[in-house]
């Protein structure tokens, strides 16, 4: 038995490499070394006295340090791709991830990879990323899958359905808002719908029906699914009580507008949200759960005002049945393009299009709500490396989106082609850090998750890549001898 061996040999596409059994045994349950030491290929070692394998020997040195050191170091000679294709053979894939995992730090972002989309790039593009390091591309009709090694895993084509938002459920589901288009050949009457679908196959795993478009108890008329007239919006998740939410805009002259809530478990609508007279839920561009405050932030954005409204649902009880909805209307001097809830700051951040972005109190009780705090960014003063000052306005292109993210306590935002990240508290924030690749194009979207920022660039004749960014190993320290 191999155990029983002090050495053990092998040789590797013609290179011999000696190591014990006890560095094979750092090895994950399901690998072909534990394999090895399991007995089950005893006979050819006994026959030649050591393993022969016809894998890249570069590899396997590395992944034999790391069974060794629990280190992993990959000379630049090595591509991650082909390295990452032998740790799967190894069984050594999920060691590999983990050795590489740096938490995410918005001051110390590097450029790890590059993706070039496949189909040519449509209006209204997002890109998401999941907790394990993959991302989905939502384009148009289309939408791709990339796993943790950014090998796509999926492509499918909606047919008449456009994608309007697209988050990770988990792991193992993407739920999916589409908007029909008008077929002149099967005679399309717009509507959409709302699927969750399973990213390893594209396929469709569950289509939510809405059978209710007011909070009142009654049920709406005219079919099983009224999706056929009402079109789906922006939606977002609340994990912990197993609850997806979702806009809704009729689709009538009245252009009468909700917020559907579905129960994944059941997959059935158990509640319609509305906003009262005048609430404009119907031009909502951004929904997100808050966990720690168990509420709902919906920010709208209308010709004549822009607006975030809040709805607690703890207080459906004491409401009638209504959750609770307190509307903020902003004092802003542009359209909302982007609004972000901040829980560790009790705060929701909106991004204009003109690049001015500020901050108000989520503990307001709602009517007018005037920024704790407002800057813009001065494209100018940042290519000379320098903190932005208040007054000054950054150039957006046209093109460029505007979008907002938050991780580590860092705000993160995107400027035409770049993302700058801003650190601080309260009133006091200042540019930390920059980055920009080279010929990047404009930013379409971007998202952080898996310890990787994933951004989405158009290029020229509508081509587009994806970059990802991750914080790069603190180097080993000096060796005193």
């Amino acid at each position: 038995m191999v155990t029983q061996k002090r050495k053990v040999r092998f040789n590797v596409g013609g290179k011999i490499f000696e190591t014990t059994a006890t560095t094979l045994s750092n090895a994950s349950e399901n690998s072909l070394f534990k394999a090895m030491l399991d007995g089950a290929w005893t006979a050819q070692y006994e026959e030649f006295g050591e393993y022969f394998i016809d894998r890249d020997p570069a590899c396997f040195h590395v992944l034999l340090h790391l069974l060794r050191t629990g280190e992993l170091l990959v000379p630049p000679t090595i591509p991650n791709t082909l390295l990452f294709r032998e740790a799967h053979y190894y069984g050594l894939l999920d060691q590999v991830r983990s050795a590489r995992s740096v938490e995410l730090d918005g001051e110390n972002l590097k450029l790890a990879s590059s993706i070039t989309g496949r189909t040519l790039l449509q209006d209204h593009s997002i890109i998401r990323a999941s907790a394990n390091g993959s991302c989905s591309i939502a384009n148009g009709r289309v939408f791709h899958v990339y796993d943790w090694m950014l090998q796509e895993l999926s492509i499918a084509n909606l047919d008449y359905m456009k994608i309007v938002d697209m988050e990770w459920y988990d792991s193992t589901s993407i739920l999916i808002s589409g908007r029909k288009h008008s077929n002149p050949n099967t005679g399309g009457d717009g509507g959409g719908g709302i699927g969750l679908f399973n990213p390893q196959t594209a396929k469709l795993q569950h289509k939510f029906k809405l059978t209710q478009t007011s909070s009142s108890s009654s049920r709406s008329h005219g079919g099983d699914n009224q999706f056929s007239r009402t079109t789906p919006g922006n939606l977002a998740i609340n994990n912990s009580n197993d609850k997806i939410f979702c806009c809704c805009k009729h689709d009538s002259y009245t252009k009468v507008g909700g917020i559907g809530v579905w129960d994944t478990t059941t997959g059935q609508q158990i509640d319609f949200l509305e906003g009262g007279y005048n609430s404009e839920l119907h031009n909502t561009f951004k929904l997100q759960w808050l966990p720690s405050n168990k509420c709902l932030v919906a920010a709208i954005r209308s010709p004549q005002s822009n607006r975030i409204s809040i709805f607690d649902p703890r207080m459906k009880e004491m409401h009638s049945g209504h959750w609770e909805h307190n509307p903020y209307k902003l004092k802003h001097r542009g359209a909302l393009v982007d609004a972000m809830g901040i829980e560790e700051m009790n705060c929701v951040c909106v991004i204009d299009e003109n690049g001015f972005f500020g901050f108000f109190d989520l503990r307001g009780l709602g009517g007018e709500s005037q920024m704790n705090r407002a800057w813009w960014s001065s494209e100018e003063e940042e290519k000379r490396e320098r903190f932005p000052l208040p007054g000054e306005m950054v150039h957006i292109v046209p093109g460029g989106k505007p979008k907002l993210g938050w991780h580590g306590g860092k705000l993160f935002c995107s400027t035409n082609s770049a993302i700058s990240v801003y650190c601080g508290s309260g009133f006091e924030w200042e540019l930390a850090s920059q980055v920009e690749p080279k010929n990047g194009g404009f930013i379409q979207d971007f998202s952080i998750g898996g310890d990787r920022l994933f951004s989405l660039h158009a290029l020229q004749f509508k081509h587009y890549n994806i970059n990802v960014w991750e914080t790069p190993p603190s180097p080993l320290p000096p060796l005193f001898i």
